[in-house]
């Protein structure tokens, strides 16, 4: 396939070294400087001494292709919606964005829409090198479309070192996510550990319960559910710095818009804790002086 990946961040680098072997790969960046230095040096994955090769175009160099994965953060969906919606109607569009705020941009693109999460934890260490920090899947579902080309689709992507798995239900998918994402990752951000700490320390435990009973109350989901699965992605992923800690760390402005302050704006209830950790990391923008730029 031709497969144009948008996002030259963590998660679109893991993707564009994966896929890149069985599949032409474009990777859109925003940057010149990331577009050169791909083009001219590859793409390294982890410890790999030899460079996956692809190729690098600015945004508004955009070709067609046989399908495009969105990867940009949530915060930048909007920017790029006018290139989105100029593209060929025929061509599937996958989104890979944490929360839940960026449907409300994809209500007006008439292509084949799917969404997905990403179970992998990926750190960019330079404009062309990304760390493979925990393997595991990704799982689309079928947001504006027909279910049999997501079929095809995952067929044709999907391989034993990176797997893609359908699911039936988008909103289910998103909101399970959605729930781990605004316990751990704020968490995890406000005290500066990795994400096995929120259950090691009794007080931020305390924390985790609450995060969690909150959501699901908006969410209509299951705490005690909820909770276990909360539970298990920390212990899973319990060495791993989870990217809203990686974005303070850098320097870049966090998802804490559309994942807790998504709950927020769809809660008929009072929302104590989410609030106070939403205030909590957005002071930390503030405090590190953090802009509009994920670099």
């Amino acid at each position: 396939m031709r497969i144009g990946i948008i996002g030259g961040g963590s998660i679109g680098l893991l993707l564009g070294s994966y896929l890149c072997g069985q599949h032409e790969v474009t990777l859109y960046v925003r940057r010149d400087e990331q577009k050169k230095v791909l083009n001219d040096e590859g793409l390294f994955l982890s410890d790999r001494a030899t460079p996956f090769s692809l190729r690098a175009l600015l945004l508004d160099e955009i070709k067609e292709a046989d399908c495009f994965i969105i990867c940009v953060k949530q915060h930048h969906i909007e920017n790029i919606l006018p290139i989105l919606k100029k593209m060929n109607r025929q061509t599937p569009l996958l989104f890979l964005q944490n929360g839940m705020g960026h449907l409300e941009h994809l209500q007006g693109i008439d292509n084949d829409l799917y969404v997905g999460i990403v179970e992998h934890g990926a750190l960019r260490k330079s404009d062309n090198h990304v760390i493979h920090t925990g393997k595991g899947t990704i799982k689309i579902a079928t947001y504006a479309s027909d279910s049999e080309v997501l079929t095809s689709l995952v067929e044709q992507i999907n391989q034993p070192a990176f797997p893609f798995e359908g699911a039936l239900d988008w909103k289910e998918l998103l909101t399970n996510k959605l729930i781990v994402n605004a316990v751990i990752n704020p968490l995890t951000t406000l005290f500066d550990v990795p994400n096995k700490e929120i259950l090691n320390n009794t007080y931020i435990y305390y924390l985790v319960e609450k995060l969690c009973y909150e959501a699901a109350m908006i969410l209509n989901l299951d705490y005690r559910i909820q909770l276990e699965k909360v539970k298990e992605i920390a212990k899973q992923t319990g060495e791993n710095i989870s990217s809203m800690l990686t974005d303070i760390r850098m320097g870049r402005q966090t998802e804490i818009d559309a994942i807790s302050g998504y709950l927020i704006e769809n809660s008929n209830h009072e929302t104590p804790y989410t609030t106070f950790v939403y205030n909590s990391v957005k002071a930390l923008e503030v405090k590190k002086e953090i802009g509009q730029s994920d670099g």
